[in-house]
């Protein structure tokens, strides 16, 4: 599967993907996280959710990659760094700024390691209802 990482004219100058994310997405099939869901998946998703990060906190330079099915929930690198390994944050898209934050991750493979398990949780309770 080729997945859409936006126009570099988008990204925060020196941004760079992290290796542990290009390779999750640059596999033939993404893992099922649901309720995440990868927005390189619909490059129009993908732009609207960089755009509407953008707009929302101006003084944050955020790289949204993941979104929470069902809310405003977006996971995204910390573009503010030089960092091969960005912190990732999770963002409460439309909170007013300053009340977005809803904690942040070391870096990618910490939020697999989450996704993967808040996923489990999710089927779960599905399976139960």
């Amino acid at each position: 599967m080729t997945c859409y990482l936006f126009d570099q004219k988008s990204l925060p100058e020196g941004f760079q993907f992290p290796q542990s994310f290009l390779d999750v997405v640059g596999r033939d099939v993404l893992p099922d996280l649901q309720p995440w869901r990868f927005l390189c998946q619909s490059p129009k998703d993908a732009d609207g959710w960089m755009l509407a990060v953008q707009r929302l906190y101006p003084t944050r330079k955020l790289v949204p990659f993941a979104l929470w099915v069902g809310s405003d929930d977006v996971a995204c690198f910390d573009g503010g760094g030089a960092s091969d390994d960005p912190v990732v944050h999770y963002v409460h898209a439309y909170a007013s700024a300053g009340w977005e934050d809803r904690g942040n991750v070391p870096n990618f493979g910490e939020w697999l390691k989450a996704a993967t398990e808040q996923s489990a949780s999710f089927k779960a309770q599905v399976d139960d209802q």
